[in-house]
């Protein structure tokens, strides 16, 4: 048990080495918030890299979310993306500020459309406190 007070900061593998081809998203698996977000604080560390073609699309994550850990995600109506990885590849971490919400899933989409473009590789992490 924590002490009172001190919340500690939570960090949640969510894709390693996902490859991601033009068209293609990935989801992760549920993401249980409700003894791991009590601050409201969210980032999320990502980094992307060329793929077996020798390039590098565009990614754009978002999140979708539940009341039930099995009951339908969705991405709420006030949403704005997380934020994006471009084609050089990217190092970086993102805050972004969610609705509350019990269960969450992080969505990673590749620009582009039936493998046309960039092929990713993709790994990222949850912070949460």
């Amino acid at each position: 048990m924590a002490e009172r007070g001190y919340t500690p900061i939570h960090v949640l593998s969510l894709f390693s080495q996902q490859s991601l081809i033009a068209g293609t998203s990935a989801t992760s698996m549920v993401i249980d918030l409700h003894n791991i977000a009590q601050k409201g604080h969210f980032a999320l560390a990502v980094k992307t890299q060329s793929g077996t073609n020798g390039t590098c699309g565009t990614t754009v994550f978002t999140y979708q979310g539940a009341s039930l850990r099995n009951g339908t995600y969705v991405t709420p109506s006030t949403a704005t993306p997380i934020g994006t990885a471009g084609t050089s590849g990217t190092t970086d971490i993102i805050t972004f500020f969610p609705e509350p919400m019990p269960f969450m899933k992080i969505v990673a989409g590749q620009a582009g459309s039936a493998g046309v473009g960039g092929d990713t590789v993709l790994t990222a992490e949850l912070i949460v406190q």
